[in-house]
């Protein structure tokens, strides 16, 4: 089994947009999330056969980054 993670700063992202992303990726991975000093660190197992695990966490780090912005206007 492979896996990944992205860890997003705290002072960057918004934690709201972080469990919207995983409730909007929950079918195509198994999440998880841990809280570190300075961010948040998602990690992807068993990833969908039709995702590669980079590729998936990248795409869910681009989902956060435009939910934050979304937020801030």
């Amino acid at each position: 089994m492979s896996t990944t993670s992205r860890t997003f700063d705290k002072t960057i992202y918004a934690l709201a947009a972080i469990k919207d992303g995983m409730e909007a990726y929950q079918g195509l991975s198994k999440l998880e999330l841990n809280t570190g000093d300075g961010g948040w660190t998602v990690t992807f197992a068993d990833v969908d056969t039709d995702f590669r695990p980079e590729e998936l966490a990248s795409e869910f780090a681009n989902y956060v980054l435009a939910q934050t912005i979304e937020r801030r206007h």
